[in-house]
């Protein structure tokens, strides 16, 4: 059986990359077979948000065109060598960010409390895998200080 809404969403796709208006009797003609009258999209409320969707994607692409094209290319490139900037300035920020975190938590691990770090976020399996991902977590082992006797 053809899965009429997967067509659809792919017939809308084509029409946004090629920037072909999108309206249901264009979506049709452009169908075949698969949707021989406008009501079999309208009359159907998936495929009609669908559709509907569409037009707000592809208007919402030609804003974004229409706002640039009318910038010179002197200013786009000035725009591009902004946002390039800001972009470097998050990833510094963030490394940095990563760093003290490490370090923060090395800090409370030499103390002994890096279980009770860990218990904060006990429920958020999902944060601690991130912080691994994101390479903020230690992974070092850590032997505490406050088990060992000095005599």
């Amino acid at each position: 059986m053809i899965d009429k809404s997967q067509i659809l969403e792919e017939l809308l796709e084509a029409m946004i990359a090629e920037n072909e208006t999108i309206t249901v009797r264009a979506v049709c003609r452009r169908s075949g077979d698969v949707f021989k009258h406008a009501t079999d999209i309208t009359r159907n409320e998936t495929r009609r948000t669908m559709v509907h969707t569409g037009v707000k994607k592809q208007e919402t692409i030609r804003a974004a065109v229409d706002r640039s094209s009318k910038k010179s290319r002197t200013e786009l490139e000035r725009l591009v060598a902004v946002k390039n900037a800001e972009i470097e300035q998050l990833r510094a920020d963030k490394e940095l960010l990563i760093a003290s975190h490490r370090a923060m938590i090395l800090s409370v691990a030499e103390m002994g409390g890096f279980p009770t770090w860990k218990r904060f976020f006990e429920r958020y399996q999902a944060t601690i895998d991130r912080l691994e991902k994101m390479g903020s977590l230690p992974d070092v082992n850590v032997i505490s200080l406050s088990s060992r006797r000095d005599t």
